[in-house]
């Protein structure tokens, strides 16, 4: 992609400093909804992030189209010089050594339309009798992304995704049983598709058997794909350098101490093989790299971004993001790895097994409080699950990872967090 040209005509406007940041995706996305197929979408969208700076003074822009991209230049320039001088600015990244992995599998790219229709058909026809395929998703997605700025950086790189879910539901004597979700996201084209409809139908016929649940403090076993939720607004906000220069996290002036349990070790990584954020560099072109957040319950670091990295005083870990919405540069984690245990999780006489919260988006991101409704959530007696129930938690993120139990020996691949199952003592609630 030819953008050095833009990055001249910014310079004679006057710009001291120019990037460019484009990401393009190429989605193919079928629906279902109550055993049919619903909707179809193939859509190719391009995102054009610009900034620039005249003398301290920082100006954004956006465009979706390469046409406009010298009048989009323009008017960061004019924005730039009208605004107000950012006493912390420094300069934009400068050239670093990138690892050298991309995540792209050419047969995702050649999947038409009709093969992700298919995809979803399946789904549906793989759905047992006397279950009902409430919605499934198929969708294949290939995506760009280019980063070139004044200071020399100038990179490429192109991943694929293939993705795939059903969520089901059962008849129940008194109603429906929860929605239980079966999925799978891959960079490569096979997906395993008995697997995601059997395990969501498996835990619709678990949840037919109705038990009944208790209140004190419990063994509560949590599916990654519930403890995702509830990180992503409590503790996954406290680690971003800029919420911890902000004065907005809980952690701030803990690096080195004992903050959780020493079963837990917590690494972002977006080098991770098949992670669904798994990446180059980040979108501010700086090169993605491991970074070690928790050490057997030691913080070790944050993340962050250019812009708050040497504010701070410390080195950019990759986490840049282009927010589409206020189109500027913010921190975000990519694959959050938490390593693996040697423990069986289901050795236990009496306790839960959780695989969704509802309600986890209240939670505070500062203390980290939450309160949320385990649905879908299943009764665990003698080392089996035995039937459904729902139940209540709540409390402090960081006390719930102090009382880590034990960990489980296979990690488990979800949307933001790759993560074996974890087995904490909580206090439960009846709803």
């Amino acid at each position: 992609m030819e953008l050095s040209k833009t990055l001249k005509y910014g310079e004679k406007l006057g710009l001291d400093e120019l990037e460019i940041f484009v990401h393009i995706t190429d989605v193919i996305d079928v629906e279902g909804e109550l055993g049919e197929i619903s909707k179809t979408n193939k859509a190719k969208e391009t995102d054009i992030f610009v900034r620039g700076i005249v003398d301290k003074r920082v100006g954004f822009g956006f465009t979706n189209d390469m046409r406009f991209l010298n009048d989009t230049v323009k008017k960061v320039y004019s924005s730039a010089r009208a605004n107000k001088k950012d006493k912390n600015w420094q300069d934009l990244p400068e050239v670093r050594k990138y690892h050298d992995i991309e995540e792209y599998d050419p047969e995702i790219e050649k999947m038409s339309v009709e093969e992700v229709i298919d995809t979803c058909q399946e789904i549906i026809d793989l759905t047992p009798e006397g279950i009902t395929p409430a919605f499934c998703d198929a969708r294949r997605e290939i995506g760009e992304k280019y980063c070139i700025n004044t200071n020399g950086i100038e990179i490429a790189e192109r991943g694929t995704w293939n993705a795939a879910y059903s969520y089901l539901v059962g008849k129940t004597k008194t109603g429906v049983t929860p929605g239980c979700l079966g999925i799978e996201i891959t960079r490569r084209k096979n997906l395993d598709l008995e697997k995601i409809v059997s395990s969501a139908a498996d835990d619709v016929k678990l949840s037919k058997n109705l038990k009944k649940a208790g209140s004190g403090l419990k063994d509560v076993i949590i599916h990654p794909y519930a403890l995702e939720d509830l990180l992503c607004y409590t503790l996954l906000t406290s680690i971003l350098g800029e919420n911890v220069v902000r004065g907005k996290s809980f952690l701030k002036g803990k690096i080195g101490s004992q903050v959780f349990s020493e079963k837990l070790t917590m690494t972002d990584d977006p080098l991770y093989k098949n992670g669904v954020s798994t990446m180059k560099f980040d979108f501010e072109g700086v090169p993605a790299e491991r970074t070690s957040l928790i050490k057997d319950g030691i913080l070790e670091n944050f993340l962050w971004n250019d812009y708050w990295a040497k504010i701070a005083g410390k080195r950019s870990t990759g986490n840049a993001y282009r927010n589409i919405l206020k189109g500027t540069v913010e921190t975000k984690p990519t694959n959050i790895v938490i390593e693996e245990g040697n423990d069986i999780i289901f050795d236990i006489k009496e306790g839960y097994y959780v695989k969704g919260f509802q309600g986890a988006h209240s939670s505070n991101p500062e203390s980290g409080e939450f309160s949320v409704v385990c649905n879908p959530g299943f009764k665990v007696e003698n080392g089996e699950i035995t039937g459904g129930c729902i139940f209540m938690i709540s409390g402090n993120i960081y006390d719930l990872l102090k009382n880590i139990e034990e960990i489980g020996r296979e990690k488990i691949t979800g949307t933001n967090i790759i993560s074996p199952l974890i087995r904490f003592k909580v206090h439960t609630a009846t709803k």
